[in-house]
């Protein structure tokens, strides 16, 4: 056997490719093989039972699906199950009130270590409120939880995270929050928070000005996704130097308020800035927004903007003045555009060529109309051409593009140098076409790499009902430009051929 299957290390990256029965056999198969297979089968658990069915059978059985637990572990049990749960890494628990009597049993280990001693990541789902038994489970995960916990994923009632905060995980580095259905108040929110100061990633619902200051003085924080309620004061301040480590910053609100009031309240050193509103589109709001990033986000470092809006009310027009847009011209870096949701700026040939002159190293642009009342794009064909060559990095694109075609005068596949490679999947939105071979050939110039086409995905409706035939059509633009472009690949290697050939005998 090579040497360098002696090192542990080496064999778990190999096994991580493994799937369960492969693992199963290679525990088996060899004694070097046995440690670092069983790592790689009990570090990512579903639940508690993998580790139950490790014990003697006398102390569990199976009844209706259901684990049922007999009775309370004993010293012999207790070193039979820390032989697998030291291996685990990650855990995910679902509360149920079967699982009381599991709980319980583990209550009393002869050491707390003889639980999951190098669980790092840690899932809980729990949307019930007082009942029976959960009292036993929050009891073990107090014992559960160990100071090298970094990452938890909590799906869980008000009651369940009012109960998490009292567990004392201040070693968490990443956290997420999430209620279902009933969303959990401010207040309790910020109890489970505000002793966290090891955190470097947190993503929770609504947050009160108590909790935002104490994030501001979180030293290792660098990303942080909150939803801000409308009493958010508009004079908002926080103390000196503020999310001074902060580089991904997403809001969610319901109106542009206490988006604009969170911006204001100091200057942000962000990468990216995410903002998503759900209330019907505020024009005036929206424009202020847009004149105020280039004051409050860095010029320099701001490399991702993303804006979503939803919800529109039934007089809301899905265009906004393209002019609009200016503002974020400041930001000569940004490598990301998203806009999407049911209101998006107006763009012609002309204004998306300004988009792209404006942001030469954009990677990713995304003009996605998710939902409102249908426009006819004003962008056509050219205006990709016009995109392409300004950003020659772009490798992915959502954008909607008037493709009916004039058969008197259809487009001529561009002689230009402009050929972008990168790309090898298109969002054409909520885009009309019509023919499709002279469409395919086209695009087999400028993105000779176009392998998957998308098309209508959201809630616009386009007046006439042909959505599933332009959907039809824009895959059948797919399976052609993959055709056109090696025909065009042939055809030039038949090119530089003949003028291989014909240099040749000049110079005989």
């Amino acid at each position: 056997m090579h040497r360098c299957l002696h090192l542990e290390e080496i064999l778990q990256e190999i096994f991580k490719t493994a799937d369960y029965r492969s693992l199963t056999v290679l525990a088996r198969t060899c004694r070097l093989f046995y440690e670092p297979a069983l790592n790689v089968i009990y570090s990512d658990l579903p639940g508690l039972q993998p580790l139950i069915e490790r014990l003697p059978h006398d102390l569990w059985s199976t009844s209706s699906g259901e684990l049922v637990i007999r009775g309370p572990l004993r010293p012999q049990d207790w070193e039979i199950f820390a032989g697998y749960s030291r291996r685990v890494r990650s855990l995910r628990l679902r509360w149920f009130a079967s699982d009381a009597k599991l709980y319980c049993a583990l209550l009393s280990p002869p050491n707390p270590s003889f639980l999951l001693p190098n669980l790092r990541t840690f899932t809980w789902h729990c949307l019930s409120t007082r009942s029976a038994g959960l009292d036993d489970m929050f009891a073990f995960m107090r014992l559960l939880f160990c100071p090298n916990l970094a990452a938890a994923q909590l799906i869980v009632s008000e009651y369940a995270l009012a109960a998490f905060s009292d567990l004392g995980c201040t070693s968490l580095r990443k956290l997420v929050i999430q209620s279902h259905k009933v969303a959990i108040s401010a207040n309790v929110t910020e109890d489970a928070i505000c002793k966290l100061s090891a955190l470097r990633s947190l993503a929770c619902g609504e947050v009160s000005v108590r909790a935002l200051h104490h994030l501001a003085q979180f030293p290792l924080l660098s990303r942080l996704t909150i939803w801000l309620g409308d009493d958010i004061p508009s004079a908002l301040t926080f103390p000196r130097f503020p999310f001074s480590k902060l580089r991904y910053l997403t809001i969610n609100t319901k109106s542009i308020g206490p988006c604009l009031s969170m911006l204001k309240a100091t200057n942000w050193n962000i990468r990216c800035f995410h903002h998503r509103m759900d209330a019907g589109y505020d024009p005036a709001g929206r424009k202020v927004l847009l004149e105020l990033l280039p004051l409050q986000l860095s010029h320099e470092s701001l490399k991702c903007i993303s804006l979503h809006t939803a919800a529109p009310h039934p007089d809301d027009d899905p265009i906004t003045n393209p002019i609009s847009l200016k503002p974020l011209f400041s930001f000569k870096n940004l490598l990301i555009l998203e806009l999407s949701g049911a209101i998006l700026p107006s763009l012609d040939n002309d204004g998306l060529q300004k988009l792209a002159v404006a942001w030469p190293q954009l990677r990713v642009l995304i003009l996605h109309q998710k939902a409102g009342l249908y426009r006819a794009p004003q962008v056509d064909l050219t205006g990709l051409v016009l995109l392409l060559e300004h950003c020659p990095e772009l490798h992915q694109l959502v954008i909607s593009v008037n493709a009916i075609i004039d058969t008197k005068a259809p487009p001529a596949p561009p002689i230009s140098s402009t050929s972008n490679k990168l790309i090898t999947s298109i969002n054409f939105s909520n885009s009309p076409i019509t023919k499709t071979a002279e469409v395919a050939a086209f695009l087999s110039a400028i993105v000779p790499n176009l392998r998957e086409t998308l098309s209508w995905t959201g809630e616009v409706m386009c007046p006439g009902g042909n959505v599933q035939e332009y959907r039809k059509r824009w895959d059948d633009v797919a399976e052609l430009v993959r055709v056109f472009a090696e025909v065009r690949k042939q055809e030039r290697e038949a090119c530089m051929h003949a003028l291989k050939l014909k240099s040749e005998v000049v110079r005989k």
